[in-house]
């Protein structure tokens, strides 16, 4: 028994930790994103932002790239409050006012990149614009670095 006790205990711990840092490592490219997003984006609005509800989507299988991760975001980034709720909320949200700011926001991580696109929604659920969010992995700073950022506007897309 102290055998099996002793062989399994490490491996236990080892499983642990190894999902903790991709989680850390996770939020923060997320929040790295929100932020340059919310940087860019009230440069262009006539208005900063004072409120961003992000849709928590949850579309199985549970491995499914379009479903926003399970992290905790910051409550507040670059002085805008963060909120996460369900689509079906944002919904109830818009109704209660269009002003609101609803998004959706993909993001696809790896090693060596990330990529993440915004769909931003107001005035009653109206799609407003997107920004495409690319990044690259820098193994000297250990961190994520921005190569492109693109704002594609509603009216570009028709």
């Amino acid at each position: 028994r102290l055998f099996i006790f002793i062989f399994i205990l490490p491996i236990i711990s080892l499983g642990q930790t190894a999902a903790e840092p991709a989680k850390a490592g996770l939020k923060k490219i997320y929040t790295q994103a929100i932020t340059d997003f919310i940087k860019d984006a009230n440069k262009k609005n006539k208005t900063p932002f004072d409120t961003l509800f992000f849709g928590n989507r949850k579309n199985a299988p549970p491995d499914n790239f379009d479903d926003f991760p399970d992290i905790t975001l910051p409550a507040v980034i670059e002085r805008t409050h963060i909120l996460v709720i369900s689509p079906e909320e944002g919904k109830i949200k818009q109704k209660e006012r269009p002003s609101r700011i609803y998004i959706n926001m993909v993001g696809w991580v790896d090693k060596g990149k990330a990529e993440f696109m915004f769909f931003v929604f107001s005035n009653g659920f109206a799609h407003q614009y997107n920004y495409a969010i690319n990044y690259t992995y820098n193994s000297k700073t250990k961190a994520y670095e921005m190569v492109k950022l693109v704002r594609k506007d509603q009216a570009v897309d028709k």
